[in-house]
């Protein structure tokens, strides 16, 4: 049988094994009430590695109106 624990409470006791940083925002300040009706009081940012070449330098970096239409 699987234990049922609140979600915060898991993230509060294995954001570690995952090289997770946690950050407790509380909703007393204006931006902290403005975060929690937001996203509902859970929230996260992601952070990959971007490559600094890219492939795709046959355009001379020329902006194009069509590509975006």
């Amino acid at each position: 049988m699987l234990d049922s624990i609140p979600l915060t409470e898991w993230f509060m006791d294995n954001y570690k094994k995952y090289a997770s940083h946690l950050e407790i925002v509380t909703d007393k300040s204006s931006e902290g009430s403005q975060f929690v009706r937001g996203f509902g009081g859970i929230g996260g940012i992601l952070r990959y590695k971007m490559e600094t070449e890219f492939e795709d330098v046959d355009n001379n970096n020329e902006w194009n109106d069509d590509d975006f239409i």
